[in-house]
């Protein structure tokens, strides 16, 4: 049996850089990649950037379009909004160079009473975009429920026509395939162990191989894509409501500022307050701060009861926070900080300085939760889906001094505690490392081993 199907997921809660990991494959002209599978819904947004910068999101439509000669699909796990995908497609339209897109006929249309529905029903953490609601009414063969007709060059395929277009790639021993995963494993439906805080589905290897109508045996590799601290979505929803969306396992909650302290002298985090930094919290200050800070950020920082929080009772560690988010609040991710004294850690700036690695989600542009690692979280993942190996974004959280960098593995100096930290990883879960993650613009890695294996025939 031919062996030519590469899987990419997210070994953890989402948002661990799949994009990336797909377009650098795709991108990637040793490899000959004659298809792309989707089966994303507009649930989740897949960012990709260029070695420009320039930035493409990717809700729909696969990644893999980065690829001129690469045949694209979206799978009958999928589900349409007829104005997301229209925005997409204009958005990709010069990437799409008048190549056509396939959609299985089992792919169904969102509309705004399936985003109502969940508005009303969902109260563990959602982004309200009607993906359970449809996946509903599909299961119970809801007769008010319409399936996706063509638009544009993106058209329908019956099944047989599907599986006809799709074998002849799958049949080519010289093609690989790939398989782009949404979401992460730890917001699988049955076995993340985190219901009711989960998508409104599995996620796995095998779940992307039976949505794309593909026998196992044809699978080639699985690359689980991973982040030294996962996140989940914010407790905020975009209209200030509070609704708490889940933890991370044993994993103790973080917050930004401790990743970005850690990350500037390559130590890990504190699980704790920060009061090892020398400081001074000047509450007059922390005043202004408060009343400066979006309604919002305070919300997420001291909860919905926000107001009723004493400024003499603010610990060090979210004064450094509420300074974070009202800079953040104004579009500044550097920063120099007035509550904390710290060297200067590059010449180009000023003592105090901070760099702030904070993020937001591609579709509701909230801002994400950070957590430690629950390594018996990612052992389980492990074990569902026998990755060929891991690849860890966002080092840089681990050491700043590594971000953007492009380089060999083995030619690379890592800190004692770093070391320990990849051993660890890589004797943990059995999987050995491919590569680290640096940056957001593509191929900003440091290789480890090559990501892609030869096609088994």
């Amino acid at each position: 049996m031919l062996k030519n199907v590469i899987s990419v997921i997210d070994g953890a809660a989402g948002s661990c850089g799949k994009a990336k990991v797909v377009g650098e494959i795709a991108t990637d002209k040793n490899i000959n990649l004659g298809a792309a599978i989707t089966n994303c819904m507009p649930n989740a947004g897949h960012t990709f950037v260029d070695e420009q910068g320039h930035r493409t999101l990717f809700r729909n439509i696969p990644v893999s379009c980065m690829n001129p000669h690469t045949e694209l699909f979206i799978g009958p796990g999928s589900a349409i909004d007829m104005e997301v995908l229209k925005e997409e497609y204009n958005n990709v339209r010069h990437l799409l160079n008048g190549r056509k897109i396939y959609v299985h006929e089992m792919v169904p249309l969102i509309e705004q009473r399936h985003k109502d529905y969940e508005k009303v029903h969902i109260k563990t953490g959602s982004t309200n975009k009607g993906c359970g609601a449809v996946s509903m009414e599909k299961i119970i063969r809801d007769e008010k429920l319409k399936f996706f007709q063509t638009f544009a060059d993106i058209v329908v395929c019956s099944n047989d026509e599907w599986l006809d277009r799709l074998y002849k790639h799958l049949d080519n021993p010289n093609e690989y395939i790939l398989l782009e995963g949404a979401q992460g494993c730890d917001l699988d439906l049955n076995h993340s162990g985190n219901y009711p805080f989960v998508t409104s589905r599995n996620v796995s290897t095998t779940q992307l191989l039976a949505d794309s109508g593909i026998s196992a045996e044809r699978l080639l590799e699985t690359i689980m894509v991973i982040r030294p601290f996962p996140i989940r979505i914010s407790n905020v929803t975009p209209s200030g409501e509070y609704h708490y969306t889940g933890d991370y396992g044993t994993g103790a909650k973080l917050t930004w500022t401790q990743v970005n302290l850690a990350s500037m002298f390559g130590q890990y985090p504190c699980l704790g307050d920060v009061e090892c930094y020398d400081h001074h919290i000047n509450y007059t200050y922390i005043k202004k701060l408060i009343t400066k800070c979006p309604p919002m950020y305070l919300t997420q920082l001291f909860g919905p009861n926000y107001r009723q929080k004493s400024i003499s009772t603010i610990t060090l560690l979210e004064a450094l926070e509420l300074e974070r988010l009202y800079y953040k609040s104004k579009g500044e991710d550097i920063y120099e900080s007035e509550i904390i004294e710290i060297p200067m850690v590059d010449s180009d700036f000023a003592p105090n300085t901070i760099f702030d690695q904070s993020e937001q989600t591609s579709v509701t542009r909230m801002e994400r939760r950070i957590f430690d690692l629950d390594i018996h979280k990612l052992k389980n993942n492990c074990r569902i889906n026998s990755p060929y190996g891991l690849y860890l974004n966002f080092f840089q959280h681990l050491d700043y001094n590594f971000f953007e960098t492009v380089g060999d593995f083995n030619k690379m100096y890592f800190n004692h505690y770093q070391r320990e930290y990849l051993s660890w990883l890589e004797n943990e879960t059995g999987a050995e490392i491919l590569a680290l993650g640096t940056g957001s613009k593509n191929k900003e890695r440091i290789l480890k081993k090559e990501i892609i294996k030869p096609i088994e025939r």
